[in-house]
């Protein structure tokens, strides 16, 4: 699994992680923000970028904050997006389609 590490300050350059999950739609670099996991104050979420620089798409994960209304929550939202340092690590991906079997209610 090929990773690279970005900087902070290089991931904000890029536009990561976007303010809104809205604002993907109006980015060239910033190609999705995506739902992982619910934590307790906050939200994870994976956002998927191109590096304009070796023209490769990476992921990482941050957290966000978590948009439902309840005033113990209130306008938390972590340092540095839960990354430790000066650092984030981003795994190289690429689309592809992906087959997935559920169970369904019998018609």
């Amino acid at each position: 699994m090929p990773t690279r590490t970005f900087t902070t300050a290089e991931l904000a350059a890029i536009g990561v992680p976007p303010d809104s999950p809205r604002d993907v739609e109006y980015s060239d670099t910033v190609l999705c923000d995506e739902h992982v996991t619910t934590l307790k104050y906050t939200a994870k979420r994976r956002a998927v970028f191109l590096a304009e620089d070796d023209g490769k798409t990476y992921a990482v994960e941050y957290e966000g904050r978590l948009n439902v209304g309840d005033f113990e929550i209130g306008e938390y939202t972590p340092d540095d997006h839960g990354w430790w340092g000066g650092t984030v690590e981003a795994v190289e991906v690429e689309e592809r389609q992906v087959t997935v079997t559920q169970w369904t209610p019998v018609d």
